[in-house]
């Protein structure tokens, strides 16, 4: 009865154990053959090396009596004439709060204004103004969520203008009777008074309220002899003493330039006069254009690289040292992560696609690659080529053409 007992004990343990392997071997294969997968969707890939920029412009603090209150009367990025006001003084706060308020509310009186009389154009390009409605709309957003409210106000007054101008051509009725009444009653409540002293520009350019203290660590004067020490000194400089009386400054010339050290195989063949992209801080949205003004070997296979602009806005105006990014070039085609990259018998590239529930090899036309990604060429409707909306198999063990997954 003893050995019947302990012989039943070893089968249940030998079941048991038989069941284990069984499940353990089945939890294998679905989890070691899993299959990550993507959907082929056609994009737009920059191709970027990382550097820190260094902004070099011609600059002139502007200086005035501050024994008041101070109203800037442009904005950063504004282009101004000589002797345009830039700045009032006013005795008290309320006289500068006043007016400051005044200046506002005309703004946006002379654009509605300007919408109150426009009339039915027959000739419009409706396209065009369309394109610029939805540019202007996704830069108001744009301003909202990066908390950049600086330029808001005539972004919106634009917007509004040119949605106006649309709907007037099409054919509907636009009244600003209402908004203008209350504009001009609200102005006149406000009592505005004259200022003690207006300060003019002494130069045309680009208005910048507040100088940022790195006002001739570098001028434009010294790029075509600018040194790696000189750059590497200047990205270390601390910030100067602005004069007391500072108003603001004016950079003089359109033109600015950016400079940079890196280290990079495909700068290294690029020649002065290239145009490229620069990115200035994080915002791959936020990118303007340039050319390589000039390119200097150093040691290391490091090069130190100047970059000459003269687009120009409220952040190119007041940005000094930044990390960014240079755009080389734009590629679009389909976007592959490189893992799921592969060769066949030939030696072509390609990738795995799922049919239903079959792996299928696709080959692609490789147009960019990094690290971490390919662009293939959209040969959609080429038999045998990955096509847009295919499914990849990006990883996964035991591929080959025709496998059940």
């Amino acid at each position: 009865m003893l050995k019947r007992d302990k012989l039943i004990n070893v089968l249940v343990v030998s079941v048991a154990l038989v069941l284990v392997l069984f499940l353990g071997v089945n939890i294998y294969r679905s989890t070691g053959n899993s299959y990550k997968k993507s959907i082929a969707v056609v994009t737009t890939v920059a191709d970027t090396v990382d550097a820190e920029l260094f902004i070099i412009r011609n600059e002139e603090i502007v200086k005035g009596d501050k024994s008041g209150v101070v109203v800037p009367l442009a904005v950063n990025g504004e282009r101004i004439g000589k002797n345009s006001k830039i700045a009032a003084v006013f005795s008290n706060e309320q006289a500068a709060e006043n007016y400051a308020s005044a200046e506002v509310l005309n703004k946006k009186l002379e654009n509605y204004r300007k919408i109150d009389n426009q009339v039915k154009l027959a000739n419009l390009d409706m396209k065009k103004l369309s394109d610029e409605i939805n540019s202007d709309f996704y830069r108001i957003l744009d301003t909202a969520y990066n908390n950049d409210f600086s330029a808001l106000s005539e972004d919106e007054m634009a917007f509004s203008e040119k949605l106006s101008r649309k709907n007037i051509s099409l054919g509907y009725e636009v009244d600003c009777s209402a908004q203008i009444a209350a504009l001009e009653s609200e102005i006149a409540s406000l009592k505005v008074s004259d200022p003690s002293d207006v300060v003019l520009a002494e130069y045309a350019g680009y208005f910048v309220s507040r100088p940022d203290g790195y006002e001739g660590v570098l001028t434009v004067d010294s790029i075509d002899t600018l040194t790696e020490e000189q750059l590497s000194d200047a990205f270390k400089a601390e910030k100067q003493d602005v004069p007391e009386n500072a108003m603001g400054k004016i950079i003089t010339d359109y033109d600015w330039f950016a400079a940079a050290i890196v280290d990079d195989a495909e700068i290294a063949e690029t020649e002065p006069g290239r145009s490229v992209r620069l990115m200035l801080g994080d915002s791959e949205k936020e990118t303007v254009n340039a050319k390589l003004y000039s390119k200097k070997m150093l040691e290391g296979n490091k090069m130190l690289l100047v970059f000459k602009s003269s687009e120009m806005n409220d952040q190119i105006a007041t940005i000094r040292k930044t990390r960014g990014k240079i755009v080389m070039g734009d590629y679009t085609g389909i976007k592959i992560r490189r893992e799921a990259v592969r060769f066949n018998e030939k030696g072509e590239p390609g990738v795995f696609i799922l049919e239903g529930n079959v792996a299928k090899f696709n080959k692609i036309e490789e147009i960019y690659s990094n690290e971490s990604v390919v662009v293939a060429k959209d040969k959609t409707g080429s038999p045998g080529w990955l096509a847009r909306y295919d499914v990849i198999i990006v990883s996964g063990r035991g591929l080959e053409n025709g496998k059940i997954i």
